[in-house]
């Protein structure tokens, strides 16, 4: 993942969940829309950890993804993790953002 892979304007992130297509999970919610390339944008809910759980969680999900072949991916997507997201471990976190990926390429809500 690049800096060009990165979405990191608000007014990105909005645009995005505006267009209302989401995948749901007991641990993730992910809005996407059909883009050139792969880009993402995480956002960790305040409530949820503090500042450095955040980031670690963050980083979490950048290294999933970058484990990922995401060149097949032409989506533009939001992660927002759920509170019981945090109580996974790496691999089940890992297995959860890939299933979520792949219902996305699938085409299934």
């Amino acid at each position: 993942m690049t800096k060009a892979n990165t979405i990191k304007k608000n007014w990105e992130f909005q645009e995005i969940i505006n267009t209302k297509r989401q995948i749901v999970s007991k641990h993730l919610i992910i809005y996407y829309r059909p883009s050139k390339m792969f880009k993402v944008g995480i956002s960790i809910p305040k409530q949820f950890a503090n500042a450095v759980y955040r980031n670690h969680y963050k980083n979490q999900i950048r290294a999933i993804l970058r484990s990922m072949d995401v060149n097949k991916i032409n989506y533009e997507t939001v992660i927002i993790a759920r509170k019981t997201f945090f109580e996974l471990d790496f691999q089940n976190k890992s297995i959860e953002i890939t299933k979520l990926y792949e219902r996305i390429l699938d085409g299934k809500k």
